[in-house]
């Protein structure tokens, strides 16, 4: 298993603290909305606080609900334009993601995912919980 990043140790630290670790890892996602919104999440809790994370994903969310551009919410145009991508796109990136056979490389093309935060997002889609009971199985 590839080790935390800052991000990842922070969090599970504060969990462990509170004596949660649900969200080391989650389960797979259901809907195309609950995906994005994990790609969302991670792409906003990237590089920063878990405080700032929240709060940033939390903006970004109301703004795409609004049918607003996360640019509202989020200052790096970049990520962004990512994050416009992946809510507008959202149902045939659900689709490929279900269908690839290579979970963990498809997270890695995904608008605003690079080498680091496709661990993360694995993470928080329990691609590794998946690999791990297939490999039990």
């Amino acid at each position: 298993m590839p080790s935390f990043g800052l991000e990842e140790t922070m969090r599970y630290e504060a969990n462990a603290f509170r004596n949660d670790l649900s969200e080391a890892e989650n389960i797979a996602p259901e809907t195309a909305d609950e995906f994005a919104q994990q790609v969302i999440e991670t792409i906003c809790h990237a590089s920063v606080t878990p405080a700032i994370g929240r709060r940033t994903f939390e903006r970004c969310m109301r703004a795409l609900d609004c049918g607003s551009t996360a640019r509202v919410g989020f200052r790096h145009p970049a990520k962004a334009e990512a994050i416009d991508t992946i809510w507008r796109e959202r149902e045939s990136l659900f689709e490929d993601y279900k269908a690839s056979a290579d979970k963990l490389h498809y997270l890695a093309t995904l608008p605003g995912i690079g080498p680091v935060t496709k661990h993360s997002l694995a993470r928080r889609l329990g691609v590794y919980a998946l690999q791990a009971e297939r490999a039990v199985a």
